[in-house]
């Protein structure tokens, strides 16, 4: 039972940390710069122009035509929260798991490697 306990926290653990790590990495993505292409004016017929937006791989932290400067985009934690620009949910959820992947990749990597330069004990 205590190893059943002791194997379920070390997977708990790795849960944890790989996804701290996608969120980091998902964040730090907003120093990418990008453009997407929102409606501009919706009067009777949508019209879209290409705005700016930050993110990687897929753009999803663009400016908001009515509430921010137009031109710039508000990276910092507080801003994102408060809703200056818009957040592009679809392409932030696909950019979340990219680098969720990424980070399951080179954690299985770092692991791997790890048991390979283990001294190996002869009996």
């Amino acid at each position: 039972m205590e190893a059943l306990l002791r194997k379920l926290a070390s997977y708990l653990t790795s849960i944890g940390v790989v996804s701290m790590l996608a969120a980091t990495l998902t964040y730090v993505s907003l120093a990418v710069p990008g453009r997407v292409s929102a409606v501009c004016a919706n009067v009777g017929k949508p019209i879209y122009c290409p705005v700016l937006a930050y993110g990687f791989p897929l753009p999803f932290l663009a400016d908001s035509q009515g509430i921010s400067p137009v031109g710039s985009v508000a990276r910092d934690p507080l801003s994102v929260l408060i809703g200056e620009d818009d957040i592009l949910w679809g392409r932030l959820a696909i950019t979340a798991l990219f680098w969720m992947l990424v980070s399951i990749a080179a954690r299985r990597f770092w692991l791997r490697r790890r048991r390979n330069l283990a001294p190996r004990f002869k009996e």
